[in-house]
């Protein structure tokens, strides 16, 4: 299992772990509430490539490269 955490600004943060060879855990905090999600790696790609959080940028086609 392979998980890759980014802590942002103050309580916000993104979590990906990958459960499966297709199968993914998307945990996004901000502002103290958190949402989680299943997805398969088609769909973690078509929420966008970046993620942009507060200040940071996170490329999610660089995550999912194995």
């Amino acid at each position: 299992m392979k998980t890759v955490n980014f802590q942002l600004d103050g309580m916000n943060s993104l979590e990906i772990t990958q459960i499966e060879e297709n199968l993914f855990e998307v945990r996004v905090a901000l502002d103290g509430k958190i949402s989680m999600n299943y997805m398969n790696r088609e769909q973690l790609k078509q929420i966008g490539s970046t993620y942009y959080i507060e200040n940071s940028q996170i490329c999610i086609d660089d995550l999912l490269k194995n």
